[in-house]
């Protein structure tokens, strides 16, 4: 078995693992990808693309060139499945129709979803011989924004399942129903942000793998979804971010003795500076109390 990386040493051993790994796999011909390399992602509207999703899409592509990327749109998509997609397409609220899409390729076709306010990072040629993979926002919260699963897989059945049995659209956040249905159906702990292995061999990483904007990880979400208003996504991005970066702090040997030195010797910050970078009222529903 691969040997992952822990919260800890991930953004030091990364680029090294992630070279051993890949030369592991070309030299040992009995294995087989489970997920194909296919890149799936939803554009609804009509509208042109954002520069920020031009640019995401072109890391995709710079990073894997070899994988096929198919755009879901008005013209291809499963837009008469049910109620719920009908409902939410007439009422133009196309986030929404993103999250049954996403569901129902990804059951048939197998692949990574990524939302296009995902940049890639690195290579996820290592994750292709698994089952499923999916990871942490934040401690609590597992999300769907970012996606691999082999054709078929359990967790796209049901996720496609829940759509199908709702009478008609319901404005719910898809990482709300992510995150329920892998605590409660795949065993998942939403507040242990680390690596877990789930039912149907899912997958479960923690946050610093694909969602902390980090100097060194596979996929960094931007959080410009659709369903925020005004300046709200910045102020996610910097709560997550905010969130990954005390997490490390905490589990840092030394914390103390380097926030002491940041304040008292360098005089680099101040503590009140500190207090006031931190967005304590969003980060609280995040953190188990």
């Amino acid at each position: 078995m691969k040997k992952k990386l822990s919260n800890t040493n991930f953004r030091f051993d990364v680029c090294k693992k992630k070279k051993h790994e890949q030369n592991f796999l070309l030299f040992n011909s009995k294995y087989q990808n489970m997920i194909p390399k296919k890149i799936h992602y939803c554009w609804f509207g009509r509208q042109p693309k954002t520069e920020l999703a031009n640019h995401c899409i072109n890391t995709w592509k710079k990073i894997h060139p070899d994988y096929e990327i198919v755009e879901w749109n008005e013209e291809n998509s499963p837009l008469k499945d049910n109620n719920y997609v009908k409902e939410a397409y007439a009422q133009k609220k196309w986030a929404f129709v993103s999250d049954y899409v996403r569901s129902k390729v990804m059951y048939e076709q197998g692949g990574i979803y990524m939302d296009t306010d995902m940049e890639l990072n690195l290579p996820l040629d290592e994750f292709l011989n698994e089952k499923a993979v999916c990871g942490f926002e934040v401690k609590g919260v597992p999300y769907s924004a970012f996606w691999m699963a082999e054709p078929k897989h359990q967790l796209s059945k049901d996720f496609v399942s829940y759509y199908d049995q709702q009478d008609g659209f319901v404005e719910r956040i898809n990482t709300d129903i992510f995150s329920e249905m892998l605590e409660n159906e795949y065993g998942a702990d939403r507040y242990s942000d680390t690596i877990q292995k789930l039912k149907h061999d899912v997958t479960l990483y923690p946050s610093v793998y694909f969602s902390q904007h980090l100097p060194k990880n596979y996929v960094s979400h931007h959080f410009n979804g659709s369903w925020f208003g005004g300046d709200e996504e910045n102020t996610h991005k910097n709560m997550v971010n905010v969130y990954g970066l005390l997490e490390q702090l905490i589990n840092y040997s030394d914390a103390t003795k380097a926030v002491e030195s940041i304040i008292n010797k360098h005089k680099i910050i101040n503590v009140n500076d500190i207090l006031d970078l931190i967005p304590k009222d969003k980060i609280k529903a995040y953190l188990k109390v």
